[in-house]
C-alpha cells in the first residue's frame, strides 16, 4: 500500500500559529494492487501525538491504525491479541473474565470418592447447577458485547479496549488482581484456618476482591485506568457476578449493569479498589520501633489525607528494594531529630510499602523507588515530591543526571530539604523547641534539688 500524507490548509490567520507547532495531517491517495478499489473520502484524521522536527510518523501511523482497526470487543490470545490489546497507548481497558472450567466452583470436596468413566467424582459430572453456572458464563458475554457496542456507539473518538478474557491465562488473572487459588485451597485443603493465621502473621490480605460462598467467582469484570497516569498507579474497579446479573437501569441489550458500571468508572463516580494490608490491631496509628507511622492503602486518608493541620512526609518504598533499606536508615533518623526537636505534633514522618499498598492520590508517582511526598498543612491535594537539588526547570537541567534520593546522606538532609520548601511556620517550631529546653531545664533543676 503506498499513501502520501500532506498538511491541511486553513484559511483561519488566527489558527496559523497552532499550526506551525502541530500540524494536522489528512492521510489520502491511497493505492493498493488491487485496481478496482475505490477512493473514498478518510473516515479519520492522523493527528501526530507529538510533534517535533524528528517525529516518528510511522509509529504514530501505528497506534492511529491500532486503535481504529482493532475490533470492538477481543478474545484474549497471546499470540496475536496481546499486542493489539497492551501497547503502553492504550491505557483504559475493561476486562470480563470468565470460567472455562468450572470444577472451582465447588466450595467443598465431595465425600464420595466414587468415580465415573471420564475421571471426575459423581457430583462434579454435568448436572443442573453447571448448566446453570455455563449459562451465566454466555449471558455475561452477551452483556459485555451489548455493552461495547453502546459505548462505542456514544463514544467514537475515545479508545477503550474491551477484552474477555478465560481462566486459564493465569498471568492476566494476576496482572488485574483476580485471585482463584486462594479459594481453591481453601476447598481442597480444608486450609481456612491456616490462610487467616498466615495473614495475620505477614499482614497481607490473601482475600479477593470477590469472595463469597453463596455464589460463583466468575464470571467478574474489571475495569484499569491509567490515563494521564504515566509512573502512577493504575485506577482499578471491580464488579462481581451478583451485581453483574443484578437489577439494573440499562436493559440487558444495552449492556445492563456492565454499560452502568462502565458510565460510572469513566465519569469518576465508582468507587476504587484499594489495595491494602490487613492489620489486626486496636488502634489505626501504627508505628515501628522508630516511631515512623506505618500507611497503608485503607488508612491513607485519615492518617494523611485527613490531618489538614499536620505536615506530613510520606516515604514509599518496597521491602525488596535495596535502595530502600539503605534510605530507611535515613529516615528514622530524620523521624529521630523531629522528635528530639518536639516538633512531632506537627511534622508526621510515615511510610508505605507500594508493593503491598496502593497510594489513593492522583498526583503520586510510585514508578520509581524510593520516593518521598511532602503533604503540606492545609494544601494535602497538591503533594511536593522530594526531588534532586538542581533545578529541573533550569537550561542545563536536560544534562543532569536524575539521581533520585540518592543524594540524602542523612537526616539532615531531609530536614533541609523540607525547610526550602517554604510551608513551615519557623516561629512555632522555634518555641516547640524552646518549650522543651525549657522543660528539660526545670527537670534538671528538680532533680538537683531532690
Amino acid at each position: 500500500v503506498d499513501y502520501s500524507i500532506t498538511t491541511l490548509e486553513t484559511s483561519n490567520t488566527s489558527d496559523r500559529s497552532f499550526w506551525d507547532q502541530r500540524q494536522k495531517r489528512v492521510i489520502h491517495n491511497i493505492t493498493t494492487d488491487w485496481n478496482d478499489v475505490k477512493r473514498r473520502t478518510p473516515h479519520a484524521l492522523f493527528i501526530p501525538t507529538e510533534y517535533s522536527k524528528q517525529e516518528d510518523i510511522v509509529s504514530n501511523l501505528t497506534k492511529f491504525a491500532v486503535i481504529h482497526t482493532t475490533p470492538t470487543v477481543m478474545w484474549f490470545d497471546k499470540s496475536r491479541v496481546a499486542q493489539l490489546a497492551f501497547p503502553k497507548y492504550r491505557t483504559i481497558h475493561a476486562v470480563l473474565f470468565i470460567d472455562m472450567a468450572l470444577g472451582h466452583e465447588r466450595s467443598k470436596l465431595p465425600s464420595s470418592t466414587n468415580h465415573v468413566q471420564n475421571g471426575w467424582p459423581e457430583n462434579l459430572a454435568h448436572s443442573p447447577e453447571t448448566e446453570r453456572l455455563l449459562l451465566d458464563q454466555q449471558r455475561a458475554i452477551e452483556m459485555f458485547y451489548n455493552a461495547a457496542l453502546q459505548y462505542r456507539s456514544h463514544h467514537k473518538d475515545d479508545d477503550v479496549v474491551f477484552l474477555i478474557v478465560p481462566s486459564s491465562e493465569t498471568r492476566i488473572l494476576t496482572t488485574f488482581g483476580v485471585d482463584l487459588w486462594t479459594p481453591l485451597d481453601e476447598a481442597l485443603f480444608g486450609g481456612v484456618e491456616e490462610m487467616k493465621s498466615k495473614s495475620s502473621e505477614d499482614g497481607i490480605d490473601h482475600s479477593t476482591t470477590c469472595r463469597s460462598e453463596s455464589s460463583p467467582m466468575m464470571p467478574i469484570m474489571v475495569v484499569t485506568d491509567a490515563s494521564e497516569r504515566i509512573g502512577k498507579q493504575t485506577r482499578r474497579y471491580y464488579i462481581c457476578s451478583d451485581d453483574i446479573f443484578a437489577p439494573s437501569d440499562a436493559m440487558f441489550e444495552h449492556g445492563g449493569a456492565m454499560k452502568s458500571f462502565i458510565d460510572e468508572v469513566l465519569d469518576d463516580t465508582a468507587v476504587q479498589f484499594v489495595r491494602s494490608e490487613q492489620r489486626q490491631l486496636k488502634t489505626e496509628h501504627i508505628a515501628t520501633k522508630s516511631n515512623v507511622t506505618v500507611v497503608t492503602g485503607n488508612t491513607f486518608q485519615s492518617l494523611v489525607m485527613e490531618r489538614e493541620e499536620e505536615h506530613t512526609m510520606l516515604l514509599m518504598k518496597q521491602s525488596t528494594c535495596g535502595h530502600c533499606k539503605r534510605f530507611s536508615i535515613f529516615w528514622n533518623e530524620f523521624q529521630t531529630i523531629i522528635q528530639a526537636l518536639n516538633w512531632s505534633s506537627v511534622i508526621n514522618v510515615c511510610k508505605i510499602d507500594v508493593s503491598k499498598n496502593d497510594v489513593p492520590h492522583p498526583q503520586i508517582d510510585a514508578l520509581d523507588l524510593p520516593s518521598v511526598y511532602y503533604f503540606p498543612a492545609g494544601s494535602k491535594e497538591t503533594p511536593i515530591e522530594m526531588t534532586p537539588k538542581y533545578d529541573k526547570d533550569s537550561i542545563d537541567a536536560q544534562y543532569q543526571y536524575d539521581e533520585g534520593l540518592s543524594w540524602v546522606t542523612s537526616g539532615y538532609d531531609v530536614v533541609e530539604w523540607m525547610m526550602k520548601q517554604g510551608k513551615l511556620d519557623l516561629e512555632l517550631l522555634i518555641s516547640l523547641d524552646a518549650n522543651k529546653a525549657n522543660s528539660i531545664e526545670e527537670d534538671k533543676q528538680y532533680n538537683k534539688h531532690n
